[in-house]
């Protein structure tokens, strides 16, 4: 059972900050990876570490989830934590919107992407996620 270390709160906003300005990059910074981020900015275990910098395009991270994940990144994501009703997800737990992970931030979750075509963060209300799963 992966669990929250004392000061995740720190962690992930410390995480999060860091990587202000960044750009989406397959295999570097994109959704999956910034999620597996969240979690291990928040526990110490990073459960992308399989298929971690082993593609740099959508294909590639289709064939990384199959060969080093769970198939999909939801299923990748179900392997590593427990799913709970979105009604229950909390700050810091990972979220699924459209197929992509996010980390929730309360009432809204932050996803990586592009902002009016510049690097930057979305925000969906938590009416807009599919799926939760618990950090911790």
């Amino acid at each position: 059972m992966i669990e929250r270390l004392p000061d995740w709160e720190q962690r992930l906003h410390d995480y999060v900050a860091g990587l202000e300005g960044s750009a989406f990059s397959w295999g570097r910074l994109d959704c999956a990876l910034f999620a597996a981020g969240a979690v291990l900015a928040q526990t110490g275990v990073d459960f992308a570490a399989p298929f971690r910098g082993r593609y740099q395009t959508a294909r590639g991270s289709v064939r990384a989830l199959h060969r080093f994940g769970a198939g999909t990144l939801e299923a990748t994501i179900d392997a590593a934590l427990r799913r709970t009703p979105v009604g229950y997800v909390r700050r810091g737990d990972l979220v699924m919107a459209n197929g992509i992970a996010g980390v929730c931030t309360g009432a809204t979750a932050l996803f990586v992407g592009d902002v009016d075509g510049a690097p930057g963060w979305v925000t969906l209300e938590r009416g807009a996620w599919s799926t939760g799963w618990s950090v911790g």
